[in-house]
């Protein structure tokens, strides 16, 4: 729905804006990088032949973060609408470099004309990416890397909501009373009469 309002915005009235903010989106949905991670990026962090950054993520610790698919794309429509000047790849519309906090009450305007319930900020898409990577069949190993987690302990954290959201969901599949009344299983025994 964010996106939508994003497509919108750049269709209709504020092409910059609307591109910008899609990208911004994007790479937060694609990579999971934190709010601060997400605002410090520079052009030169970006090399396109590799299709990926240099994030500067906490502790000081560099790592690199694949840029591809739609992230890329966005990410290309707003350079190609970004102008020159400065080297903060996100600029406001008066080309002043975007800080956390403005990012954050970007991203606050958006949910609001999308529609957008509940709380949670910029972290939410990297609980999101965490989530939907593991769900998808990505391996916990890298998706520390991805995170940039030095440890497993967090992953672990996504792993286990992951988990217990496949358990719940596989409950309607397989719950033994629904395969009773679908006839799958006619008699319920556990040694005694009933």
């Amino acid at each position: 729905a964010m996106l939508e309002v994003c497509g919108e915005d750049a269709r209709l009235r504020y092409r910059y804006l609307g591109l910008r903010n899609t990208a911004i989106i994007s790479l937060f949905v694609a990579t999971g990088l934190r709010l601060e991670e997400l605002a410090k990026i520079n052009l030169s962090d970006f090399d396109p032949r590799l299709q990926q950054l240099s994030v500067m993520g906490k502790g000081r610790k560099m790592r690199a973060v694949p840029i591809n698919g739609e992230a890329r794309k966005s990410l290309k429509r707003y350079l190609g609408v970004r102008g020159d000047g400065g080297d903060s790849l996100w600029k406001s519309d008066e080309g002043n470099p975007l800080s956390p906090y403005s990012i954050q009450i970007m991203i606050a305007r958006l949910k609001r004309r999308a529609g957008v319930n509940g709380g949670g900020g910029p972290h939410r898409f990297r609980h999101y990416f965490a989530t939907k990577y593991l769900e998808a069949g990505g391996d916990i190993n890298s998706l520390r890397l991805l995170l940039g987690h030095s440890t497993l302990d967090m992953v672990l954290k996504y792993s286990k909501f992951v988990d217990v959201q496949k358990a719940l969901s596989s409950h309607e599949q397989f719950n033994p009373l629904d395969h009773l009344y679908r006839g799958r299983n006619h008699k319920v025994g556990w040694g005694g009469r009933y």
